[in-house]
């Protein structure tokens, strides 16, 4: 079943890819428990986030509360392209923000002389991602958004509160019309539970 979540935001909220490196601090605690906290929202600068685990996320910029980050990648070929695509993303109490990154590897062989020479290009973009399909058992939710972040309904916030523990299908939709699938792993659901359930409530630093 297809439920429709139409929305969009009065305020283009970008992902920042070259500024505020977000720092985990292993040591650090939060006031509710033993949580991680990450200084920053920042999706795509920093490879060691403590990703599929519940954090406080102290931001500078957005304030702070509870959340969980996600990193799933893969790779295809088409022709001559090596394509590998990289889909992170931070799931709080109030919204979804996602990040897709899509490098392109093109090899070509040019002969030169007798031996064939192999030329490559690497081209890395991120989407623009404006709709996000989440498949929870048998419904889907659709989002709409801007700057690649979503709002998070009270509906929505209960299926990834109860949703099984086990890999979770999403679709991202560019702003070009570009269909990217990846999925959330088992350990980002179970963040889920804490993420938006009830005990699930932002701390200030």
């Amino acid at each position: 079943m297809l439920r429709p979540l139409t929305f969009c935001l009065s305020t283009v909220l970008g992902i920042s890819l070259g500024s505020l490196p977000a720092i985990a601090s292993p040591d650090a605690e939060d006031a509710a428990g033993d949580m991680m906290i990450v200084e920053s929202v920042a999706l795509g600068t920093n490879p060691d986030l403590p990703w599929s685990e519940t954090v406080q996320i102290n931001d500078p910029f957005e304030g702070s509360f509870v959340g969980v980050f996600d990193r799933h990648s893969f790779s295809d070929r088409i022709l001559n392209t090596d394509v590998h695509v990289e889909v992170q993303s931070l799931w709080t109490q109030d919204f979804i923000r996602v990040l897709s990154i899509v490098r392109d590897r093109d090899c070509l062989s040019q002969p030169s002389g007798v031996i064939p020479a192999r030329s490559c290009s690497e081209f890395s973009n991120a989407r623009n991602i404006t709709q996000l399909f989440i498949k929870i058992e048998d419904d889907v939710f659709q989002l709409a958004g801007q700057g690649s972040t979503f709002f998070v309904e009270d509906d929505l916030a209960m299926a990834l509160q109860n949703a099984p523990d086990a890999i979770i299908s999403i679709r991202l939709v560019s702003e070009s019309g570009e269909t990217i699938d990846s999925e959330i792993g088992t350990g980002t659901v179970t963040a889920w539970e804490s993420v938006y359930g009830l005990a699930a409530i932002a701390e200030a630093p």
